[in-house]
């Protein structure tokens, strides 16, 4: 039996106007959701917050569509290392080691987000990332490696903590640092989001040449959530005001680490969104006040996780040319031949 028409144009415009009033609801609580800033929410605007997540395009996950270097493994093959810290939990981590013998420098890979990554992940960017394979052929040591994840997940026994992920990396950096044909003086960190704040935390327990971190999940030590189910989408509301959450008691927390960090700090921006506020209200004028050497270079336009070369963040192969550049000139200005 078909249904008459009137019927199902007043089933239209009852859903219509729902769908209307949801998303003007959505809009009040998520401001941000608006891209074109017009004031009106569409249901394309909606659909695409929603599915945003915070570290989009900056973790193994992502797949960059920009070709990395080809380096034949005859000529720097994938090596293993086996790794675990003192409580168990497994950090084994993946390098290449550019042809020769030297003492060559090395420049240490974060992964993004705050979860934990196998080998074969690691392994896979180390051949195929745009910016890792540029680094090898550019004669650097490149290292890929994980942590520990920063917040409780659905397996029981998995042990985590952003602050015991720093005590993992730092594991890492030590063990690297022992590496047959590495320069220990010339060790650099180099991670995105959960892995851009990883680093330069890191940098206060290691003896590291500099950090290039880009644009930091700085969201992450301003609130641990420690022994909480969380996600990267949960740190939405702290971006928008990170002031709140920065408490006397987190400003102790924070700086105490921050007094430690004794090497130069570079960090990549792009679009002033997301991150930005957090970053450049609380992590640099705070390093800069200790007296920190913190820069930083401004991509504009591109999103989050456009550090690693993925086309998602509107990167292109030049943009992954110039951060090679940068980051190189930097490194240099900052490391001994």
């Amino acid at each position: 039996m078909r249904m008459p028409f009137f019927i199902l144009l007043t089933l239209a415009v009852n859903l219509f106007a729902q769908s209307e009033g949801q998303l003007a609801s959505y809009l009040e609580r998520h401001p941000d959701a608006d891209a074109n800033r017009d004031g009106v929410l569409s249901r394309e605007e909606a659909r695409n917050h929603r599915r945003r997540d915070p570290s989009e395009g900056d973790n193994l996950s992502s797949r960059s569509h920009i070709p990395g270097i080809k380096v034949s493994l005859s000529e720097a093959p994938l090596n293993d290392v086996r790794l675990k810290s003192g409580d168990g939990v497994i950090l084994d981590f993946a390098y290449r080691k550019p042809k020769g013998e030297g003492r060559f420098p090395v420049i240490l890979f974060f992964h993004g987000g705050g979860g934990y990554s196998g080998l074969d992940g690691l392994r896979k960017n180390l051949v195929n990332g745009a910016i890792q394979t540029r680094f090898l052929d550019h004669g650097y040591l490149t290292v890929q490696s994980t942590r520990r994840p920063y917040w409780k997940t659905r397996k029981p026994d998995q042990l985590t903590g952003f602050y015991d992920a720093v005590e993992d990396a730092r594991l890492v950096v030590e063990k690297v640092q022992r590496l047959p044909g590495v320069d220990p003086d010339r060790v650099i960190l180099y991670g995105g989001s959960g892995g851009g704040i990883l680093a330069i935390v890191t940098a206060s327990k290691a003896d590291v040449a500099c950090v290039i971190a880009g644009e930091p999940a700085t969201v992450v030590p301003l609130d641990p959530m420690t022994g909480k189910v969380a996600i990267p989408g949960n740190y939405r509301s702290i971006m928008n005001n990170p002031q709140e959450k920065f408490t006397a008691a987190r400003q102790k927390e924070m700086r105490d680490w921050m007094s430690k960090i004794d090497c130069p700090i570079l960090l990549l921006q792009g679009k002033p969104v997301g991150l930005y506020e957090t970053n450049f209200e609380i992590l640099v004028p705070e390093l800069k006040k200790l007296g920190k050497d913190i820069s930083h270079i401004s991509y504009p336009g591109l999103s989050h996780g456009f550090y690693w070369g993925s086309t998602k963040t509107g990167a292109t192969k030049s943009t992954v040319e110039k951060i090679l550049q940068d980051t190189t000139a930097f490194i240099d200005k900052h490391t001994d031949e």
